[in-house]
Formats: C-alpha cells, structure tokens, sequence
C-alpha cells in the first residue's frame, strides 16, 4: 500500500472539504461519503472518504445535525473555503459588464443609488443586500443653500463633499429680506465650507460671536440656522432588501431563527450600525466577510456577511453588501460586492464632481 506524504494527505482533505462545502452550498442537506465518491472526481474510495471526512470532522472542519445523517461544513471550514478563494476570485466580465449598464441606466440621485444598489445585490445573490449610510457626521459641508418659501420661511439646503444632500426649512419671527439672505449665504459658504458637519453648527456660533454690530441683524438670522438647519441627527440610513428571500430559506426554517433574523432586519438602523461596527472593526480593506460567529452579535451567528466599502474623494463614506446563510456561494458573493462597491465609488465621484462643477 503506498504511504503518502504529509503534503498529499492534506492536498486529499482540501479537495474533499471543498467538495463537500460546494455540495452543501448547492443543496443545503448533509452529505455522505457516498455521494462525494459518485459526484466528484477524487479517485478516493467511499472507504478512504469515510476516513478523511472523520479526520476533518476531527479537526473541526466537518459537523453533523445527528447520528446517521452525513456532514455539513462548519464555521471554519467556510473560512477555509473564503481564504483559498478571495485570492484568485474575479467576477466574469459578462456579469461585470451588465452590472455596469445596471448603474448607467439609474437616476443620478443618492437615494436612488442607495435603492438600486441594495435591489442589484438581492437580486444578484439571491439574498438580503444592504447599503448602510452613515449620518453627516462624517462628512464635510461642501455649499449652503437659502431658498426663501414664504417671506418667515426659509429652506436651508446643505450638500455634503459626498454628494448628500440635507434639506431643513427653518421658521423666523419675523419676515427676512432677499438681501440678507444672499450676505447670509455667501457668510455661510465663506466660513463653513470643508468643515465637517459635526463642527459646522459650533463653528458657525463661535463667529457669529465675534460679529461686528453693523451685522447684528444678520447674526440673529445665523444663530437661528446653526441651531435649527445644522441640529443633522448621527443616525444614518439603512437600505435594504430581500429580507423576505433570506427567510423564506431553509436554513432559517428553525422559528426561534426565524424570529431573530425577522427582528434583525426589522431593526434597520441597529443592524446597519452592527455591521459597521464589525466592518470597522476588521481593519481590513477591500471585500469582508464575516461567517457565522465571527459576527460577535449572537443575532447573527447563523448569518454571514460579505460586505465592501464605498468611498468619494478617496475617503470611505458608507458600506454596503451581502448578507446571508453560511451556505453561500462565496465566490460569486466576493465578485458582486467587489464590483458593486467599485461602480458605487465610481458613480458618486462622478456626482460629486459635476455638483462641484455646477
């Protein structure tokens, strides 16, 4: 009987574990030796396989739900099966190509940027795709706006660096005449422009006491549109979709499962901010995927999430992405979040640039 080296036997485990993961992925029951040995061109027999299945089974890879039924991957085992592939996975130029005139063909407003993108990944996957947002704390004001509705109203129009718009009318005691709010606009603009959001509101207060009493009229003005315009709250938004896909999947048959995912993605904002947090967390760039318990929230132990950020101006302004069961095609999943991260980027670089140009 021929003895094999160290490294063939563990060249014979990784084939098997990656046939039984891609069985498991295809039909989401437990396999059995037997089938990977009529399947899939090992030249190992049901014997062998039996023996190098407990192996893995030993060593953590392998799993199974009772007594007679055969394997299932675990935890490990998809992330064994993610490493080997994020190296040399590459979404087909075909499904690149039509993802591509997906985005050409949108409307060039964020929020239907943000709707479309979260459609495209559901549909792509098959599962839940999101795009989490987040507040205009972390953005930088770019131009104020001051459109007079009524001569006590005025709406205060703020655009970000990214590209976001906020909007907020703003009511005053007593009627504001078109030439104070063109001096007020361009005071704004003067003053505020680059500064993030988070300091725009303090930093508009903190001149606005230095002002001159020739311009005590427009400080009153200013003090009501730092605290009334610039009060943006720190919640971003949360777009989602397929949700009812990702229940309507075997793996979450389980009621109590069930209820978990359906209340995870009732929570909308908590979950948004859960993933950024483990997105921010990882420190890693490029695709992320988190599997199972790699996700700390126990909410989310039985999902994974294959997640990517999107950037303006060289600066990450949002993450978006994939979320799922364990038994999940992770190849395919890393391409499209790959690709749909980079025509986000490159579709809101071209937004900011002809609102810059405007």
């Amino acid at each position: 009987m021929r003895i094999l080296s160290e490294l063939d036997q563990e060249d014979r485990k990784r084939k098997l574990l990656q046939a039984v993961i891609h069985e498991f992925i295809k039909t989401g029951k437990p396999v059995g030796s037997a089938h990977v040995a009529s399947h899939y061109r090992l030249d190992l027999s049901p014997a062998t396989l039996r023996n190098v299945m407990a192996e893995l089974e030993e060593e953590g890879f392998l799993t199974h739900p009772h007594t007679s039924a055969g394997r299932v991957p675990t935890d490990k085992a998809y992330r064994f099966y993610v490493d080997a592939i994020m190296e040399v996975q590459r979404l087909a130029q075909m499904e690149e190509d039509r993802l591509s005139k997906e985005y050409k063909a949108r409307q060039s407003e964020i929020e239907d940027v943000m709707l479309s993108t979260s459609k495209t990944l559901s549909v792509l996957s098959k599962y839940t795709g999101f795009v989490w947002s987040p507040g205009l704390e972390r953005a930088r004001l770019r131009h104020v706006e001051l459109i007079p509705l009524d001569p006590q109203r005025v709406l205060a129009v703020l655009v970000s660096d990214t590209g976001m718009v906020k909007h907020r009318a703003v009511s005053f005691d007593r009627a504001v005449p078109p030439e104070f709010l063109d001096d007020l606009r361009h005071l704004l603009n003067e003053e505020l422009r680059g500064k993030p959001f988070a300091e725009a509101r303090e930093s508009l207060l903190d001149h606005m006491d230095r002002i001159t009493q020739r311009q005590l009229d427009l400080s009153d003005l200013a003090r009501r549109l730092a605290k009334e315009a610039f009060s943006i709250g720190e919640e971003g938004n949360m777009y989602l979709d397929g949700g009812g896909t990702l229940l309507s999947l075997p793996d979450f048959q389980n009621q109590e499962d069930m209820r978990s995912i359906a209340h995870l993605l009732d929570e909308k904002g908590h979950l948004g901010e859960l993933i950024a947090k483990e997105a921010g967390a990882s420190g890693k760039k490029g695709v992320v995927v988190r599997i199972g318990a790699e996700n700390r929230n126990p909410e989310m132990k039985n999902l994974s999430v294959v997640s990517s950020s999107y950037a303006v101006n060289g600066r990450q302004v949002g993450i978006l992405g994939i979320l799922g069961p364990k038994r999940m095609e992770y190849s395919r999943m890393v391409g499209v979040v790959d690709a749909v991260s980079r025509m986000v980027s490159q579709a809101l670089q071209r937004m900011a640039g002809s609102e810059r140009d405007e």
